[in-house]
């Protein structure tokens, strides 16, 4: 009855209306026509269409008003829904600047609000991160993904926090970027449990590779010692048996006696202090200490190293034992590369104040979609290698202020060269090369 009331009252409020023309009509002295019978008809039908219309409009301001209840009752909802979570919901113009943030911003960056609305996001970010997401984002934007996601460093008040973002990016009806939408969460634990991760790989990666390095310099260090403690014990029998010109013998024994040592002093130098020293030395002795040590294990692969310096003593500031870390690692990649045997190539020379290192081979080469990734952690090409062993010779290479740069062929060899900062050359007063003023400092 209630949706009818319009199309009932509205032509009943007509008909009072006219009913004193009705009785005017109805009086004896006049005659009700059949035109002032259409008009009464014509006047109730609108009447009654006019009700009609006003109970379609009732019925369309009740369901206006329901909706606009039932929408200001999931709107608050969802405001308190979106108020309660304890990431950050974002959303921010085509420019990049903050238009929406909920409370959970607060306590993720140490800024309200109402201080961080209409700044660029990039205030809050670390340098790093930043350009990060606008590598990520650009790249999304040009293949027309909708989404992407990211891990940020955020600059907090209370310090650097980690931070995972996933954003969307939003599009007008004609197509046009208008900005971004997204969720920030917290992911400082999941960060650390993956840096102490990596560290403990890298760690036991490094230790590994020591030992790798120990069992197969020590077939090439013992049968650089038996030769000589041979002979020694030759000349010492015949000395024993009474032979003859002991002198000559005395003098081979103690020639033998010698190289003996140098081997032993080529394992000490191999051993690690605690700290890092960076001391001005001369790059040549270290690699000249390394190539001997290694020269013997090539040659038993049938492999020879040819060595190419520049005349003059070349000085940089490095730790010996990481550099001599990095060139055996190196060196015995390039030994590995060569099962067939054939030749490495070693050169050191000074150029426009820079120490050029190369290191050249007649190996099986790296392919062309492999080259980028070498040196990345944990990528290898050998079927037991643990993939840390250039990657850590490179963080070394980088704390020395040097670079890095490899081509290689596929069954013609692999050459890497490394450039690092020299010094000028001094007047050390007659003292011996061994004598260098050093500079030495903790590894960060």
């Amino acid at each position: 009855m209630k949706k009818y009331t319009g199309r009932i009252f509205v032509p009943a409020l007509f008909f009072i209306l006219i009913l004193p023309y009705i009785g005017w009509l109805g009086h004896e002295e006049r005659r009700f026509s059949a035109f002032a019978g259409i008009y009464l008809i014509v006047i109730l039908t609108i009447a009654w269409c006019l009700g009609a219309f006003f109970d379609h409009k009732r019925k369309t301001i009740d369901l206006l008003q329901d909706s606009e209840g039932r929408y200001r009752i999931i709107s608050n909802y969802s405001k308190e829904l979106i108020n309660s979570f304890n990431e950050v919901i974002f959303q921010t113009d085509d420019k990049g600047n903050w238009l929406y943030l909920n409370p959970a911003w607060k306590s993720m960056s140490g800024t309200t609000v109402n201080e961080s609305l209409g700044l660029h996001f990039s205030k809050h970010m670390d340098k790093a991160s930043y350009q990060d997401v606008l590598k990520v984002f650009a790249d999304s934007f040009h293949r027309g993904n909708k989404y992407f996601r990211a891990d940020i460093k955020l600059n907090a008040k209370k310090g650097t926090s980690w931070v995972e973002a996933f954003v969307k990016l939003i599009y007008d009806d004609a197509g046009k970027f208008i900005g971004t939408a997204g969720i920030l969460s917290e992911i400082n634990e999941r960060k650390h449990a993956e840096e102490k991760l990596v560290s403990l790989n890298e760690h036991l990666a490094i230790t590994s590779s020591k030992l790798s390095t120990a069992a197969q310099l020590a077939a090439g260090i013992a049968h650089e010692v038996r030769n000589p403690m041979t002979a020694i014990m030759g000349f010492v029998k015949l000395i024993k048996d009474g032979g003859a010109e002991k002198q000559e013998y005395y003098d081979i024994i103690f020639s033998e006696i010698n190289r003996i040592e140098q081997v032993l002093n080529e394992l000490l130098l191999l051993s690690k202090p605690a700290e890092a020293v960076f001391l001005e030395k001369d790059l040549k002795e270290s690699c000249n200490h390394v190539v001997t040590l290694l020269e013997t294990n090539a040659v038993l692969n049938n492999i020879q190293i040819h060595k190419n310096y520049d005349s003059e003593p070349i000085f940089m500031y490095f730790d010996e034992n990481q550099i001599k870390q990095v060139l055996i690692n190196m060196i015995k990649n390039s030994i590995e590369s060569m099962p067939n045997g054939g030749n490495i190539f070693v050169s050191i020379n000074e150029k426009n104040g820079e120490v050029l290192l190369s290191i050249l081979d007649e190996g099986e080469g790296i392919p062309e979609n492999s080259l980028q990734k070498v040196g990345e952690p944990f990528f290898t090409t050998k079927t037991s290698g643990t993939g840390l062993g250039l990657s850590v010779c490179f963080r070394i290479i980088e704390k020395h202020g040097g670079k890095v740069f490899i081509t290689s062929e596929l069954k013609k060899g692999t050459k890497i060269v490394c450039i690092f900062p020299t010094v000028q050359q001094k007047e050390y007063g007659g003292k011996g090369k061994d004598q260098i003023h050093g500079l030495e400092r903790k590894e960060n």
